[in-house]
């Protein structure tokens, strides 16, 4: 990346796109002081930044069972029903007195994102987190993410989920961003008509050079 600068807000809802490659989860990744960077990043005072990465599911105690791990991740403020919230995860019955270490990787991969959610996070950074998830799961966590009162970085080729949970679209490409204040379906329009305009003014300044 050239020349990158943004701001994010309060409440910000915004979807990182481009193909992949672009630099999206190395872009996150700055953003979380994971990669090294040239330049200034400041954040803001009392943020805290919540973290699903694509591998995250590789982090949990495999010794302990799914209840237990969420029972260890509870807060005053989570106010939430454990077994409920697991149940909206695919846990039913039994399957939350099942060791970590024997669940599959899509299972694994939802117990960390149910983790994840349970913390009182004012920034969420989200990378693919549909992945690996059913129907059911994926409008559970829309719906939860639709209410959710912090600011949130979604990275996801998932066009109807970006569009129902973004209100901003930052194309990464050719080691640069383009900014879009709009969700996804908009964006693809907006970026239609900047990609005509400059295929316009660079055909107007062939035609004055020659």
């Amino acid at each position: 990346f050239k020349g990158l600068e943004f701001i994010m807000a309060r409440k910000d809802k915004v979807a990182f796109v481009g193909k992949n490659g672009a630099g999206k989860t190395t872009l996150t990744r700055i953003l979380l002081d994971l990669e090294s960077y040239e330049g200034e990043l400041i954040k803001g005072h009392n943020v805290d930044i919540g973290y699903y990465a694509q591998n995250q599911a590789e982090e949990l105690e495999g010794k302990i069972t799914v209840l237990e791990t969420l029972e260890a991740e509870v807060t005053i403020e989570s106010k939430v029903n454990l077994r409920s919230m697991l149940g909206s995860f695919l846990f039913s019955g039994e399957d939350v007195d099942k060791k970590v270490s024997v669940l599959s990787g899509g299972e694994k991969a939802r117990l960390a994102l149910c983790k994840l959610l349970l913390h009182p996070y004012n920034v969420l950074i989200l990378d693919e987190p549909t992945n690996h998830l059913d129907i059911e799961s994926i409008i559970w966590l829309e719906n939860w993410l639709k209410k959710y009162n912090g600011a949130i970085v979604l990275v996801s080729h998932d066009k109807f989920f970006l569009d129902s949970i973004t209100n901003r679209t930052i194309e990464v490409a050719f080691a640069k961003i383009n900014d879009y204040k709009a969700p996804y379906t908009k964006y693809l329009d907006l970026r239609k008509d900047r990609i005509e305009k400059q295929i316009q003014a660079k055909k107007n300044q062939d035609k004055f050079i020659s």
